[in-house]
């Protein structure tokens, strides 16, 4: 009797609010559209990192840790001060901030040196943002090459650029390490040419890049000179 009742209120109710149905299925479109339309958006790391030290700072549960907007005026300011603009840029990344330097100021050709600019970067970059207690945020050190074979001569020591690229990268991990960095915070990751410096990320994982790519990338000595190059990225978690 009970089903009975309940069945035939509900009839009722759809009899007397017939759009009811309709617009729940709207609803459940639009609802569907905008996450939709959230999944292709590429947002923007450093304007969400300032939403949410907006909505911490409201909350009141501001902490002590730089937030991505801070970090990347810190590091603007050490390109600034040690006089590498026309060889360093802060960019974007969807991990993060990251600062790019270019190759001739990091190492010479084939070498895993690292060279006396790109100690002075380091250095600041140590001191300022990543001796921080507390702050247990991974920093990925990328290095990159260009498209150039490694020469026969040093073919013992990196068969590819996968190791040169590599080995780059650890320079600098042991660099920071040495000037008082947490270990484990820092990760070391070779590239080669697989990542031409105006390639995206998002192309770069989506699996874009090819041979075709790569040569167009590489064509005159101011691309190979900017894809040959380390970058350091500060994650957001």
């Amino acid at each position: 009797m009970n089903n009975f009742n309940e069945e035939n209120i509900n009839s009722q109710a759809e009899d007397s609010q017939p759009w009811l149905m309709t617009y729940a299925d709207m609803m459940t479109l639009l609802f569907a559209f905008f996450v939709l339309l959230y999944s292709m958006s590429s947002p923007d790391p450093v304007k969400m990192a300032a939403m949410e030290d907006a909505i911490a700072k409201e909350a009141g549960i501001e902490g002590e840790l730089k937030s991505q907007n801070q970090i990347k005026e810190e590091l603007e300011e050490i390109i600034e001060t040690t006089g590498v603009k026309n060889e360093a840029i802060v960019i974007k990344d969807p991990r993060g901030v990251a600062i790019e330097l270019d190759g001739d100021i990091c190492f010479e050709s084939a070498s895993t040196q690292i060279q006396k600019n790109l100690e002075m970067v380091l250095n600041k970059v140590a001191e300022k943002l990543l001796i921080s207690e507390g702050d247990f945020r991974m920093v990925i050190v990328e290095g990159h090459t260009d498209s150039q074979k490694i020469p026969k001569e040093l073919k013992n020591y990196f068969p590819t650029n996968w190791e040169l690229s590599a080995a780059r990268a650890s320079s600098v991990v042991n660099y920071l390490i040495e000037q008082g960095v947490n270990s484990g915070r820092l990760q070391a990751s070779g590239y080669a040419d697989r990542w031409p410096a105006d390639i995206s990320w998002f192309d770069v994982r989506s699996g874009k890049v090819n041979d075709t790519v790569i040569s167009e990338q590489n064509k005159t000595k101011q691309q190979m000179n900017k894809n040959r190059r380390i970058k350091i990225v500060f994650t957001n978690n």
